[in-house]
């Protein structure tokens, strides 16, 4: 590939993967030496942000480069109406898929998360796209995973008359990049370059389902012990057991370690195509701050602040300033148009995340966090308090003040585009556009 020509590019989406879990972010961790050594090769960035906690109030948002409309139509507990009010915020705007493919690029994607589906339009754009979940109609189930512990629990459970545990809606979250990592392998040597491939794994998501070759600190039935005290393991009350915590966090390390075995392969199998490759999670995981396990609709840290790093570019940096996951579209379109790169032009001082119904909002600089939860705000000084246990909102008012009218500025310029986009909608249904 001559330098004049566009760099293939790999999207790598680890859902659920901390920051702080990385060593390149946190050089107390020793779980992730091959992301490590590339992010330190490449640029990686310190303080990258989600937009969200969770899947819904995140992907959504990195993958066009804007936040969902206000709806108070739906609540949490309508599956299906949460999937509609994604595909319709991934019908309103262009995603990073249409972008590169409109820049010639082919473009395939392998997705493990049953959110980002046909049925949310995650597929717009997508040349080849792959859902790799329990009823789909590219991958079997099969691929699941490779376990054989798994695939006996699979075909034991399907022929029962009635569904245990729930398993036909859970087992899609036990998917290991091991059992399907061959059909990526395969696209890759289909794809015509320059080519963007994305590609999102659950396996740092609860339930923390690691092969053994990955587990250094859980036994098997230590594994599936905490997915059960996770699941259903709570005292009266409503605390889980200091032993359960231990191995619910043990689990959870053997995860990362499994994730970084999967960017090792990974990064061994498109080394012929020598791609940029971009490495990132959704969101955080929290375990155990705050109360909380996995994630809730919450807007702490250990929920926002992700690992993110880029390899094969031409600067080698790691940048400490604010990285927000919702500039992901433009620092991939201008590697696709390649535009000289500079790390920091992608990097704000302020950063905003949201829950998934816009109740809760959250703004952030390196130094202070604002969590608003109705009418209600509360100040965090992450330097000396980076476990945001303190509330400080009385004794540094006038930060409180600046940083709460940023976000009313912010929800009132949403509401203005979603009032523009309602009037246009009427306009265009009654042939006036």
């Amino acid at each position: 590939m001559s330098e004049d020509s566009c760099q293939n590019i790999v999207l790598v989406t680890a859902d659920s993967l901390r920051a702080d879990h990385c060593g390149f972010v946190n050089h107390n961790s020793d779980l992730t030496p091959t992301m490590d050594t590339l992010a330190n090769e490449g640029v990686s960035y310190t303080q990258a942000i989600a937009p969200g906690p969770r899947t819904p109030s995140s992907v959504p948002v990195l993958s066009t480069g804007e936040f969902m409309s206000n709806d108070d139509e739906w609540t949490m507990h309508d599956w299906e109406h949460r999937q509609q009010r994604i595909g319709h915020h991934m019908n309103r705007f262009v995603h990073i898929s249409e972008r590169l493919r409109q820049r010639g690029y082919q473009t395939a994607a392998f997705t493990a998360n049953p959110w980002t589906t046909r049925e949310t339009n995650f597929d717009a754009g997508f040349d080849e796209f792959f859902e790799i979940s329990a009823d789909s109609e590219d991958v079997s189930s099969d691929y699941l995973s490779d376990s054989l512990l798994f695939k006996i629990a699979n075909a034991g459970f399907d022929v029962l008359p009635i569904d245990v545990f729930g398993w036909n809606s859970k087992k899609e979250w036990f998917s290991q990049w091991t059992g399907y990592f061959d059909l990526i392998s395969e696209q890759l040597k289909q794809l015509e370059e320059p080519f963007f491939l994305w590609i999102f794994i659950l396996d740092s998501h609860q339930p923390y389902i690691s092969p053994r070759k990955y587990r250094k600190e859980s036994s098997a039935w230590q594994m599936y012990y905490s997915i059960l005290r996770y699941w259903q393991g709570k005292t009266s009350d409503g605390e889980l057991p200091e032993h359960a915590k231990m191995m619910i966090t043990q689990a959870y390390r053997d995860a990362v370690r499994s994730v970084d075995g999967f960017v090792k392969k990974l990064e061994e199998e498109i080394n012929q195509f020598d791609p940029v490759l971009v490495f990132t999670s959704d969101h955080g995981e929290a375990l155990g701050e705050h109360g909380n396990f996995g994630h809730e609709q919450t807007l702490y840290d250990e929920n926002l602040r992700v690992p993110f790093f880029i390899h094969n570019v031409s600067s080698s940096i790691n940048v400490e300033s604010q990285f927000p996951l919702k500039l992901l579209p433009n620092l991939l379109t201008d590697i696709g148009d390649s535009v000289d790169f500079d790390p920091h032009s992608y990097t704000q001082p302020v950063t905003v995340s949201k829950v998934e119904d816009n109740h809760k909002n959250a703004v952030r600089t390196n130094q202070w966090k604002l969590i608003r939860n109705e009418n209600t705000d509360r100040l965090y000084n992450l330097d000396s308090d980076p476990e945001e246990l303190v509330d400080v909102s009385s004794e540094y008012r006038h930060v409180t003040s600046i940083l709460g009218d940023v976000l009313t500025r912010h929800e009132a310029t949403q509401i203005e585009k979603d009032r523009i986009e309602k009037t246009l909608g009427v306009m265009d249904s009654e042939g006036i556009l």
